[in-house]
């Protein structure tokens, strides 16, 4: 049995891990009944995040006004029972990532890498083909990139690795058409990553993340043609490479943005 304390929201609050399972904890002095003495015990206004093994992750915020309840649930159950993210705050199910366990404990629990890591790995020049599930260019199952783990943290920050998987596909494909609504649209037509798949015309984050990959790419590299000398009939498209921070990427998508490139949003 292990007992934690963690701050969030400026409140601690102790744990107790048994069995793999973690609790809330609140611990009082038994009284005599003739005291009437009540204990007021506040639950916090989060859901927590752990591991498998309890270890506890992190906490995302509930939002107010909603029946959303306090409750300690695995990393793998909040992606399958509820679908949250607290990465992109104009996508579905956002909600805030209010504390953040820097446990050492809680290290393996995430592949971890820096933006440019990931912008290395979008640069390889590959066929469209490779970014089908389970190709080489599937950054997600990729040993190079998040080679199966649910999570992956970039410069300290977690993410859902099938959102980050998106970046690569959209880097390429905005290399090879250099049109950002094309990139997208080409996102949702092969949101599942195959042939059978269905279309993905949802506001959730694989297509932010979509978007985020087609902006930096829109950065990153600018075009020109020239001609051959004699030969004004064959055109070329050259690509140039520009000097952009690759931590650009780790900015949400802004209203602007979304506006003007969530064709998912178009009638």
């Amino acid at each position: 049995m292990k007992e934690f304390i963690h701050i969030i929201n400026d409140n601690a609050y102790a744990f107790t891990t048994e069995a793999n399972k973690t609790y809330l904890t609140f611990k009082s002095t038994s009284r005599p009944a003739t005291e009437n003495y009540v204990e007021n015990c506040t639950l916090p206004g989060c859901k927590i995040v752990t591991r498998n093994n309890g270890d506890i992750l992190f906490a995302l915020a509930l939002k107010k006004g909603t029946d959303e309840k306090f409750e300690i649930l695995t990393a793998q159950q909040l992606y399958d029972i509820y679908a949250w993210q607290w990465f992109e705050p104009l996508a579905d199910n956002y909600h805030e990532l209010i504390y953040l366990s820097n446990a050492p404990e809680t290290y393996p629990a995430y592949k971890h890498f820096s933006w440019q890591d990931i912008v290395d790995f979008s640069s390889i020049d590959r066929l469209s083909a490779s970014y089908y599930t389970g190709m080489p260019g599937d950054w997600k199952s990729s040993a190079n990139g998040g080679d199966g783990y649910l999570m992956v943290m970039i410069n300290e920050v977690p993410y859902w690795t099938d959102a980050v998987g998106q970046i690569p596909f959209a880097v390429d494909t905005y290399r090879s058409n250099r049109d950002m609504k094309y990139v997208v649209r080409t996102g949702i037509t092969w949101g599942g990553g195959s042939v059978t798949s269905e279309a993905d015309v949802s506001n959730r984050y694989d297509n932010f993340f979509v978007l985020r990959g087609a902006l930096f790419a829109s950065k990153k590299y600018s075009y020109y043609f020239s001609t051959s000398p004699g030969n004004y009939t064959n055109t070329q498209v050259n690509e140039v490479i520009n000097n952009v921070d690759s931590n650009c990427i780790s900015q949400p998508i802004t209203e602007l943005e979304l506006m003007t490139y969530g064709v998912w949003h178009e009638k």
